[in-house]
């Protein structure tokens, strides 16, 4: 499990207009003060560690950032902190040094780029990623290796777009950032789908031109392939929470605290604006019904990439429904059908065409009716013999 600390709820220096946490600044909720000596006793009962997480997290001074980080420091001998990269000083990055901090940068690209992520006025959104293009750099002189985190839309990666997009990944290659996750972007508003969104074709074929590129890269890689050739090798022990089973209501993998110590579910699968409480146990009741529901019905149905993909994350789930499959089906099929032949280009067998792939679907069905949910990797340890 990870704690995503909110000390400052969802409030944030710029207004990025895809952020799933607009509903809950539409609803008027999400805003809260922090008490750092409740945060602490909270997360000793909790006994996990948590990353910094907003809104924007480096809003809060530096003196209780400091006191925050070094407690955590002392509890687990790291930190970590997600950020929009605008706000970090000097002093920050000595802060991440000192902390073992490692730092999620938010960012779909440089100059106009990044325009989606508004901060009022074109001048100010263009002055905050040129901020936060430098501070970057800033982290990597000081030894900091931040991982990145795009959203690809049509800002960043329409075709009159993506050559700059790609000389800058080019560009962060170089320097040695080694990992970026790319997000197809989670809608939450018709206007944001009619201006910024791909359609699923239009995502196949950006999200090939990514892949190629990655094969060009000396070091960076995006963690989205990677995660789908893992779940199709039953070697997901590391995988991204979005490809392992979510109940939207308990999202296990991850817990919300904000700055009085109260606990909340993932933001993405919340499409409501409201925070609810979070409950003890957890249901996998979504997975059972995707499984067994047509696919033209919004299920999985006979799909043979069924326990890799499980539906995906229900916060992207078809017209908002988290009973339904992800509304990105197409392109995950398009992309697990590409890994699944280079798999067998390297001589090994893909989940997707074991010939015990059934077997293996019903015993972790029959694990979800009694509320646990395995790895694949633990599942197939079973049937090991034919794992290869």
């Amino acid at each position: 499990m990870s704690v995503e600390l909110r000390p400052m709820g969802i409030t944030c220096n710029i207004a990025c207009m895809y952020c799933y946490q607009n509903m809950h600044r539409d609803a008027g909720n999400g805003h809260s003060g922090y008490d750092l000596a409740l945060i602490k006793h909270k997360l000793e009962l909790l006994d996990e560690p948590f990353h910094l997480f907003g809104g924007e997290p480096l809003l809060m001074p530096l003196s209780d950032l400091d006191d925050l980080l070094g407690w955590e420091y002392n509890r687990n001998g790291k930190t970590s902190v997600v950020t929009n990269g605008i706000l970090i000083t000097e002093e920050h990055a000595r802060l991440f040094k000192k902390y073992n901090t490692s730092v999620g940068v938010s960012i779909d690209g440089p100059g106009e780029l990044n325009d989606i992520r508004w901060a009022g006025t074109l001048e100010a959104t263009r002055k905050a990623t040129a901020a936060a293009i430098q501070n970057i750099d800033r982290l990597l002189r000081h030894g900091i290796i931040p991982a990145l985190q795009v959203q690809v839309t049509k800002c960043n990666s329409s075709a009159a777009k993506l050559p700059l997009m790609f000389e800058w990944l080019r560009q962060l290659d170089e320097k040695g950032i080694v990992s970026m996750r790319l997000h197809i972007l989670e809608i939450d508003n018709p206007e944001v789908r009619k201006h910024y969104a791909f359609t699923p074709e239009e995502n196949i074929e950006v999200f090939e031109q990514y892949l190629a590129l990655e094969k060009t890269l000396g070091h960076l890689r995006f963690d989205i392939f990677t995660d789908m050739k893992q779940m199709l090798l039953a070697t997901d022990q590391e995988a991204t929470c979005t490809w392992r089973a979510c109940d939207p209501y308990t999202t296990e993998s991850v817990t919300g605290m904000d700055g009085q110590g109260r606990m909340s579910n993932c933001g993405l699968t919340d499409k409501e604006g409201i925070n609810f409480q979070k409950p003890d146990d957890q249901g996998y009741e979504r997975y059972i019904a995707l499984y067994h529901t047509p696919q033209e019905h919004g299920g999985c149905k006979g799909c043979r990439f069924f326990l890799a993909c499980k539906g995906q994350c229900p916060g992207t789930a078809i017209a908002g429904d988290w009973r339904n499959k992800s509304e990105n089906c197409s392109v995950w099929k398009y992309f697990f059908t590409l890994h699944e032949k280079n798999i067998q280009h390297e001589g090994r067998i893909p989940l997707s065409l074991h010939p015990q792939r059934e077997q293996l679907e019903k015993e972790m069905l029959q694990q979800w009716t009694q509320g646990v949910n395995l790895t694949i990797a633990s599942l197939a340890a079973a049937y090991k013999q034919y794992i290869k």
